[in-house]
């Protein structure tokens, strides 16, 4: 398994796991607005970030030149 298939595993965890974390699913309020909704555009900003990361990674690995 190539290393940046690795990168984007814990922004989708962060998202899929949202529902459960305990200290995310509450009625407080972080920012002014529900803490779900801030965990789940925080998670979206590391994701993408991370997919651009993969992406750089992929683009300068030599084996992938190789038949």
């Amino acid at each position: 398994m190539r290393s940046y298939y690795l990168y984007p595993v814990i922004p989708v965890l962060a998202l899929v796991l949202m529902p459960f974390l305990p200290f995310v699913n509450t009625t407080q309020l972080w920012f002014g607005l529900p803490r779900m909704l801030v965990w789940g555009g925080f998670s979206c900003v590391l994701l993408t970030i991370s997919l651009f990361a993969a992406d750089r990674v992929m683009s300068r690995d030599p084996e992938e030149d190789q038949p």
